[in-house]
């Protein structure tokens, strides 16, 4: 069930801020994040609120994913990252999303696209090789 919800924006370093009404101090949650083009992903435990805030860092472990559900990015310092190309939000990477990615490199599309896993604003075979790379790894979303 969820039971509250914020949007936002992080920064290139990964930080953000996001403002919950209903969070309750001393309760467990689980965060559940959500992006365009990204897997559905989840904390690997439930979190509690402290004097009405919370910290948490995907980056630093994979085990920061519940199920592990990320992929390494970075080996120095050592990041992970949420698996791109989940472009239909269906909860698992496959031929459908390829399928989009695709037919948008092979159109040239350009901006702020769905399609554009890698956040350059162009759709290009950067993207089609990220979304293929995913589809071989046959990832999905991993729930508690």
């Amino acid at each position: 069930e969820i039971l509250d919800f914020a949007t936002g924006v992080v920064d290139s370093s990964g930080q953000g801020t996001f403002q919950f009404s209903n969070a309750v101090n001393g309760v467990d949650y689980y965060i559940q994040t959500e992006h365009r083009n990204s897997l559905e992903t989840w904390s690997n435990s439930p979190q509690q609120f402290t004097s009405s805030a919370m910290s948490y860092n995907f980056t630093t472990a994979l085990a920061q994913a519940y199920g592990e559900n990320m992929i390494q990015t970075d080996a120095s310092p050592v990041r992970f990252a949420f698996y791109s190309g989940d472009v239909n939000q269906d909860g698992i990477i496959d031929a459908g999303d390829l399928s989009h990615v695709e037919n948008d490199a092979l159109n040239s599309l350009s901006g702020y696209e769905q399609t554009d896993v890698t956040g350059d604003d162009f759709v290009d075979a950067g993207d089609v090789s990220i979304v293929e790379n995913n589809v071989a790894l046959g990832v999905s979303v991993i729930t508690p």
